[in-house]
């Protein structure tokens, strides 16, 4: 048996920007931290990478298992889990330590010299060492899922040796917000009011009597971090964690103690909790002490009324002016006086009480009167926007009424337009056909054995023969006709 503080931290913020460094450090050593090159070959893997990064290993092992999860960069792809204990714990399971050179600069241990493991061959690290980080992967393993891990590693090569591994947090069922649907099983949409004043169309959340948002179940394979910490436990999931390991640790022969349960030293998680949550909790904490410092005070302010003695008991409470004189029927009277006052005690704590309750009803009915007007505010804004918008259909509705008339009277017009060009072309080729006709008689008048190329050349020879201007003998050596001038 081996005296020792357990250490288990949980990190599980890890999004996928982010493997590519956890990948890079783990396979590279190269962080931030104090890194011995001597001891880096001590290190070893019980979950090695088969893809060439962290997270191309991730992204194989969802597909492989066909896991459905958000590719957002939001979305938390991986947790850490880190195992290990103070030099004092290993030293006791028989490995050496050495001065580093160094102090710590802060915490319990400032000013003190940091140890680090002193191996310079596979000898150095004891078999007890070894099997510690065996258990810690068995437990591991049966905690989050063998087939959910995607890389582990024991690191020697740090000031402290510990069990690094790396997670994929994935359940079988998860919860999902339901959404109204019409009898087709489209779902429902509505407008809502957003903050800013403006309105958006989004999918109607259905729910229950009391206005509570429904959720169901969906069986399945999900990546989903919240979801893995709820099914172990929600807000006490990691307190869980810790007792849990701290059973299988010290059944299997190791004297860890659980340390100081939520402390931020040892037992310290990275973002467990979130901050807001705890601000929270702080919060509803303070309130329920200043409720109870102000009921202490209440009551402390009556019992001091109470505490002073009617004439009556005044002589009999005096010891010293009543020394040797009290009789039976005194301490008697003294006795119901007592048990008067315990009654009126319990009368006004419990008056208080009701006091407390009514005082915290009127407040939530006061907060609810806020919120009430705040939405009968927004219920306002709402509709004279639905009023504005209803106007703007039937606007709308009507504008498309006058372009329906509209288009039909274009269609008229159209038709009547095509009607007029048909017959002004058949006019045209009546004219044309005439005209023709005129040019032929035209040619033989004048004897033309070569009718005219252009129509502007019968013009001429019509003005010719209307005012005399052509000579009606015919000259071979002349044009076919002169004017006469």
């Amino acid at each position: 048996m081996y005296d020792g503080k357990q250490v288990v931290r949980v990190e599980t913020q890890y999004k996928k920007d982010d493997l590519y460094n956890i990948g890079v450090e783990m396979t590279n050593r190269k962080g931030t931290g104090n890194y011995s090159v001597e001891r880096k070959e001590f290190n070893y893997e019980y979950v090695s990478l088969t893809e060439k990064n962290l997270y191309q290993e991730v992204k194989k092992n969802l597909k492989d298992r066909k896991i459905e999860f958000n590719n957002k960069s939001s979305t938390n792809m991986l947790n850490g889990i880190t195992i290990t204990s103070g030099p004092e714990f290993f030293q006791a399971l028989g490995m050496n330590f050495v001065d580093s050179g160094r102090t710590y600069h802060t915490g319990d241990k400032k000013g003190q010299a940091v140890l680090i493991p002193e191996i310079k061959s596979q000898k150095d690290i004891p078999t007890a060492v070894s099997y510690f980080f065996d258990c810690g992967m068995e437990f591991l393993k049966k905690y989050v899922g063998e087939e959910n891990i995607v890389l582990a590693q024991v690191h020697y090569d740090e000031d402290t040796p510990h069990l690094q591994a790396y997670f994929i947090p994935v359940v079988n069922k998860v919860k999902r917000k339901s959404y109204v649907k019409d009898k087709d099983g489209n779902v429902v949409k509505e407008e809502v009011l957003k903050k800013d004043g403006t309105t958006s169309i989004v999918p109607k959340l259905l729910r229950d009597d009391k206005g509570k948002i429904v959720y169901e179940e969906v069986n399945g394979s999900f990546l989903n971090c919240d979801q893995f910490w709820k099914d172990r436990g929600a807000k006490s999931s990691f307190h869980q964690m810790q007792n849990e390991f701290n059973k299988f640790i010290t059944d299997k022969g190791f004297n860890l103690y659980r340390g100081d349960i939520g402390s931020n030293k040892e037992n310290q998680t990275k973002l467990d909790y979130e901050i807001a949550e705890k601000k929270a909790e702080l919060e509803e904490l303070n309130k329920e002490k200043e409720n109870t410092l102000r009921i202490i005070e209440n009551t402390k302010n009556r019992l001091k009324d109470l505490e002073k003695p009617n004439k009556e008991h005044e002589d009999i409470l005096n010891p010293i002016k009543n020394l040797f004189k009290y009789k039976d029927e005194d301490v008697i009277s003294v006795i119901g006086y007592a048990k008067g006052l315990q009654k009126k005690v319990i009368v006004l704590n419990t008056d208080n009480y009701n006091k407390d309750i009514t005082i915290k009803k009127l407040t939530e009915e006061n907060n609810t009167f806020k919120n009430n007007k705040e939405l009968i505010k927004r219920n306002d804004i709402i509709k004279e926007q639905k009023d504005t918008i209803e106007e703007q259909k039937q606007e709308i509705t009507r504008l498309n009424g006058l372009v329906k008339v509209l288009e039909s009277s274009v269609e008229d017009w159209k038709k009547k337009v095509n009607e007029v060009k048909e017959s002004f072309e058949k006019e045209l080729k009546k004219w044309m056909d005439i005209l023709k006709k005129v040019c032929k008689a035209i040619d033989k008048l004048l004897d033309r054995d070569k009718p005219k190329e252009y129509l502007e050349d019968y013009e001429d020879i019509a003005d010719a023969i209307n005012y005399g201007w052509y000579n009606p003998n015919k000259n071979k050596d002349k044009d076919d006709f002169e004017m006469d001038r």
